[in-house]
């Protein structure tokens, strides 16, 4: 059966706590994981000299499925590095490739973060939210874990977890 559901991770910690969380979130890998850190994406920029590498295939795949997941731990306050400059070289489907963001449309979309902090920064969810919105996706809520040094989750928190699991793979 084909994957409906891709999480989009943007860490500098290959194996870190939002990787671990993410194995906890789909422990039998009914997901399809697209590790941005290992892809070669450049920054965007406004003559598309970079348009050879890897950014356009990596968001041509995400047409193949329903759900996209985007799966990043919180540093100093905002979205990794790796996913941030993802979202940046969004812009290439407005301009060089305009019918993979019109084929956007209708998917769900979802945010998985972590980091050390009680709760998300405020405003956190804004460019997951607006940039779903901008491309006609359906931007469904977040997940947030706070992640303590041994990574233990405690019984409620993983309570949370399998809900959200319920939700992004829309099972009870």
């Amino acid at each position: 059966m084909p994957k409906k559901v891709a999480f989009v991770l943007g860490t500098a910690r290959d194996g870190g706590n939002t990787r671990l969380l993410l194995d906890r979130l789909d422990p039998n890998g009914c997901a399809e994981l697209i590790d941005l850190t290992s892809k070669d994406i450049g920054y965007y920029d406004y003559q598309h000299d970079n348009s050879q590498d890897e950014f356009l295939a990596v968001a041509e795949s995400l047409l193949a499925f329903q759900t996209i997941v985007f799966c990043t731990p919180i540093y100093w306050y905002a979205m990794s590095a790796q996913l941030k400059t993802f979202f940046d070289r969004l812009t290439d489907l407005l301009q060089i490739r305009k019918e993979i963001g019109r084929s956007l449309a209708g998917r769900d979309t979802w945010l998985v973060a972590t980091g050390t902090d009680d709760a998300l920064p405020v405003g956190f969810e804004v460019p997951f939210a607006r940039t779903s919105k901008y491309f006609d996706m359906n931007y469904r809520g977040a997940l947030y874990i706070q992640i303590r040094d041994d990574f233990s989750i405690p019984p409620e928190t993983m309570e949370c977890i399998r809900n959200f699991a319920g939700q992004i793979f829309h099972t009870s």
